[in-house]
């Protein structure tokens, strides 16, 4: 794949491709939009057309050995760095405790980070840094990052990739080229998945992708939807003491339970299933709570969600939503 084949991402892709043919590659970018529209995937595929052999219009081949290697995640000058890999490529401590999942890049990330950019590239143009979610860098992190983007070495390119650029701190954002994203049209997005997926229904999938394909093809989403729908029965039915993993999970649940209550709302006023998301999942079709109690609930959860980047207490904000579900649910209309 080429930045020409990317699907729906027009306005992002001239900058970029501008860029290339006035040969005016910056130092760094931030890719910034939701989740599942196609940042990553445009990142990896200019990081291609930067270390191409043979370009073609200023894009890359697709077919030379530098694409190829860097398709297979092998090129020795370009790094593609997550939440999940961050322990393996720097060799990391890996995080202690009961919730051992990583949901923050720590500072020794950013020294370990600095000793790998200011290395020549081995066999490419430019050295191309990809780090995704990086509005999960810690304090300490992002701090300490400023020095690499102020003075980053005239053959490296460090490439952010945000769904929440507001989470990143304003020096950091304003050192970056902004490149925004936004979701694609239903088209866009039928043309997407069709050329990933082998889906029987397309129709059934639109509503709940809500213009990021991307997440069709995502394992961790479907199973997040799972995930979702299983600590919500726990929490109404107090089925069991499982809780959240940490706080990335708490900001995810909370923004499905937005989604799923707007599904409630939109069901009260149209009684039509056609225009809903999460369609037949707890609390939709059943629900006989009164407009207005939907949308305090709604606002109250939007509330938990926005300072959900703070260090909210796990059990506190669970025994909290839980009871709050409760008492919405056992209401008398």
């Amino acid at each position: 794949m080429a930045i020409r084949d990317i699907i729906g991402q027009d306005r992002a892709l001239r900058i970029l491709l501008g860029t290339l043919k006035r040969n005016r590659v910056p130092s760094s970018i931030l890719m910034s939009g939701d989740s599942g529209i196609g940042k990553k995937l445009t990142a990896i595929n200019y990081a291609k057309a930067i270390n191409c052999y043979e370009p073609v219009d200023f894009d890359c081949c697709d077919k030379c050995p530098s694409c190829k290697k860097i398709d297979s995640s092998i090129h020795p000058d370009i790094l593609i760095v997550t939440l999940e890999n961050v322990e393996d490529i720097f060799s990391l401590k890996p995080k202690e405790g009961k919730d051992k999942h990583r949901y923050e890049f720590p500072i020794e990330f950013v020294r370990k980070l600095e000793e790998v950019i200011y290395l020549k590239p081995y066999e490419g143009k430019k050295k191309v840094i990809i780090i995704d979610d990086a509005d999960a860098l810690n304090i300490s992190a992002a701090n300490a990052f400023l020095k690499t983007l102020e003075e980053p070495p005239p053959d490296s390119l460090i490439i952010l990739i945000s769904s929440n650029p507001e989470g990143l701190p304003d020096t950091i954002r304003s050192r970056c080229v902004n490149v925004r994203f936004y979701p694609l049209s239903a088209n866009a997005c039928r043309e997407v998945i069709l050329r990933n997926k082998d889906f029987t229904d397309i129709s059934s999938i639109f509503n709940l992708f809500m213009g990021r394909p991307g997440l069709a093809a995502s394992k961790d989403f479907i199973k997040e939807i799972e995930r979702f729908t299983e600590l919500l029965n726990n929490m109404i039915y107090d089925k069991s003491k499982d809780i959240w993993f940490d706080k990335g999970e708490i900001k995810s649940w909370l923004e499905m339970a937005l989604i799923l209550l707007r599904d409630v709302a939109i069901y009260k006023i149209t009684k039509s299933k056609s225009y809903l998301i999460l369609d037949n999942r707890q609390l939709v079709t059943g629900n006989k709570q009164k407009l207005n109690d939907i949308i305090d609930l709604y606002k109250d959860i939007q509330r938990l969600r926005d300072i959900a980047d703070f260090n909210l207490n796990k059990s506190i904000t669970w025994n909290y939503v839980a009871s709050t579900l409760r008492d919405f649910v056992s209401q008398t209309p």
